[in-house]
């Protein structure tokens, strides 16, 4: 028994390391994260860009938001971060679930949340469904810059990688 379990444990991580198969690194935009698969990015204003990959069979999303020339406060205070993430969940007709938390990414502080939105398009044969997303807001006064970074999925589909991505995302 414990051959196999050894020999598992190779090819588990060996499938793991395909899932995140190196960083995708977007200098001009100061970020790099280990998206599950080949990324899309779009300008959505001059001052917004996103960066979107689907997770192995599309069970989940990843995506980095970067917003330039976001007029910053002198201190950067809770209030200031939450009023940011309101705008966020406004925007993409969330609403949190459960209550936010604070960090910093490379000393810049940053807000972490999960909310719920409903998916309703063309992409779902105009079916509904409810998604969980999880989030982090940085916000980088120096760049007057604040990075979405977010992961959802279906709810009750596989949202094991979301944390992961999460986690690699890292401010260059």
């Amino acid at each position: 028994m414990k051959t196999k379990i050894q020999l598992l444990l190779p090819a588990i991580l060996l499938m793991t390391a395909f899932a995140f198969a190196g960083k995708y690194v977007a200098n001009e935009f100061g970020f790099a994260a280990s998206f599950p698969a080949d990324v899309g990015h779009t300008q959505i204003t001059p001052d917004v860009n996103s960066f979107v990959a689907n997770g192995p069979g599309g069970a989940w999303v990843a995506q980095v938001k970067v917003t330039k020339n976001v007029a910053m406060p002198e201190k950067i205070t809770k209030e200031f971060m939450e009023g940011k993430l309101a705008e966020v969940l406004k925007g993409g007709f969330m609403t949190q679930t459960g209550s936010s938390s604070y960090t910093t990414v490379q000393g810049n502080p940053a807000v972490l949340a999960t909310a719920t939105f409903i998916i309703n398009n063309r992409n779902t044969n105009l079916v509904s469904y409810s998604a969980v997303a999880d989030m982090k807001l940085i916000f980088v006064k120096s760049q007057n810059r604040v990075y979405w970074v977010a992961g959802w999925a279906i709810q009750g589909q596989d949202r094991s990688g979301i944390q992961q991505f999460l986690d690699s995302f890292e401010l260059r």
